[in-house]
C-alpha cells in the first residue's frame, strides 16, 4: 500500500465509474481495475461495491477512505510546505475576487504586500458569480474573496473566514419597467419581462434560484460589465452588487426593484477563503492576517 494507491482510491470515490476515474488519473481502465484489486487484497476486504450501475464504496471501504483522506491532505500540505521552504517567499501569488465584492477596501493590504515582498509576482483576477471559488476548488488560485453561502462548507476543500458583507440588488431600467401595464407591485408582473441571469455553473450553484421567480424569457450574461450594459440597454432585469450600480442608482438610469414577495436586496457574508491543501506562504499569510484582523469589507 502506498500514496499512489490512495490517490487511485480518491479518484474512484469521486467518480461514477472506473472509466471516469481512469480519465482523471490519465490511466487505462484495466490498469485502474488491477490497482484497485491489489489494494483490496492488501487490505483484506472489499472496498468498492461493483453490483450497482454506479461505483459505491462499501461501508468498510468508506471508513478506510475517510482515514486515507487525512493522509492525502497531509501529503498535499507537506508538498506545499517543501515548496515554500525551498523558495522563501512565494515566486507568485494568485488572488481572485468575486465581482460582487467591493475590492477597493482590500487594495491597501495588497499594496503593502507588494512593497514588503517585491520579488513575489502578484496576479489579481476578478471573476463572475462564484468563479473565484471554483478556481480555488481546483487550486487554480491561492486566495479567493467571495460571497459565501453555508452550503459551500459541505464541499470540504475550503477554509473560510468572514471579513465583511455583500449586498446584491435586483435592478431594471425605467424604460423596461414602463412596459408593464401597471406600476410594479407583484412578483408575477416580472414574469412578463426578460430576466438577465448569470451564465456560470461554478460549484453547481444556480445564483438565479436565489429569487422566488424565474421569468419565462431569460438572457444569459457572462460578466458583470455585460450585465450592466444589458440592463442599461433595457434587455431585461437582473442582479448586481450595490457598489456596481451606485452611480446608475444615483442618476436614475437604473432603479431597484422589489415587491412584497421578493426581497429588496440579497445580503450575506463575504469570506476570505483558502484551500485546505495549500499551506500559505509568507505573502499569502501576510494578506490573510491583514484582511482577517482589520475586517475591511463593508456593506
Amino acid at each position: 500500500m502506498n500514496i499512489a494507491s490512495l490517490h487511485i482510491l480518491e479518484a474512484i470515490s469521486q467518480s461514477d465509474s472506473l472509466q471516469q476515474a481512469a480519465l482523471k488519473l490519465h490511466k487505462t481502465q484495466p490498469a485502474l481495475s488491477m490497482a484497485l484489486k491489489k489494494l483490496e487484497q492488501q487490505c483484506g476486504f472489499t472496498i468498492v461495491d461493483r453490483s450497482h450501475y454506479r461505483l459505491k464504496l462499501t461501508p468498510a471501504g468508506l471508513r478506510f477512505y475517510q482515514q486515507a483522506e487525512q493522509l492525502l491532505h497531509q501529503q498535499a500540505q507537506l508538498k506545499s510546505l517543501a515548496k515554500h521552504l525551498s523558495r522563501g517567499a512565494e515566486a507568485s501569488l494568485r488572488i481572485s475576487f468575486d465581482e460582487a465584492v467591493e475590492a477597493a477596501p482590500l487594495m491597501p493590504a495588497i499594496l503593502q504586500a507588494q512593497q514588503l515582498f517585491p520579488h513575489t509576482e502578484l496576479s489579481i483576477s476578478f471573476d463572475y458569480r462564484l468563479q473565484a471559488l471554483e478556481k480555488l476548488k481546483h487550486q487554480q488560485t491561492d486566495l479567493a474573496i467571495s460571497p459565501w453561502f453555508p452550503v459551500f462548507i459541505s464541499l470540504g476543500q475550503f477554509e473560510p473566514v468572514a471579513i465583511g458583507q455583500f449586498d446584491i440588488l435586483c435592478v431594471a431600467s425605467p424604460r423596461l419597467l414602463a412596459r408593464l401595464e401597471a406600476p410594479l407591485t407583484s412578483i408575477q408582473q416580472l414574469h412578463a419581462l426578460p430576466q438577465l441571469v448569470a451564465d456560470s455553473n461554478a460549484l453547481d450553484f444556480d445564483s438565479g434560484k436565489l429569487l422566488p421567480l424565474q421569468s419565462s424569457q431569460r438572457l444569459k450574461i457572462n460578466n458583470s460589465l455585460s450585465m450592466k450594459q444589458a440592463l442599461l440597454a433595457d434587455l431585461g432585469w437582473g442582479m448586481l452588487a450595490r457598489h456596481q450600480v451606485a452611480a446608475e442608482l444615483k442618476n436614475g438610469s437604473l432603479l431597484p426593484i422589489f415587491t412584497k414577495e421578493m426581497p429588496s436586496a440579497i445580503q450575506g457574508e463575504v469570506h476570505l477563503v483558502k484551500h485546505r491543501d495549500q499551506l500559505p506562504g509568507p505573502v499569502a499569510d501576510y494578506l490573510w492576517q491583514q484582511w482577517t484582523t482589520q475586517q475591511l469589507v463593508s456593506t
